[in-house]
């Protein structure tokens, strides 16, 4: 998944940056950084992680 898709996801969604971290395990700093647009830049296993809760959002929709 691109970075736009992501970001797309979960603004399609509406998918709370809070319910990224709970379910993903990540740290809320860089989830709201990395949706903010402050950064693009995310650790593989972070990716991963996000990628998956994004995923089964689509799932159930």
């Amino acid at each position: 998944m691109t970075n736009q898709e992501m970001r797309r996801i979960r603004d399609q969604y509406g998918v709370s940056l809070f319910k990224i971290n709970y379910k993903s395990g990540v740290h809320y700093g860089i989830i709201e950084d990395f949706f903010g647009g402050k950064t693009d830049e995310l650790s593989e296993k972070d990716r991963e992680r996000i990628e998956k809760v994004l995923a089964a959002e689509l799932k159930k929709k």
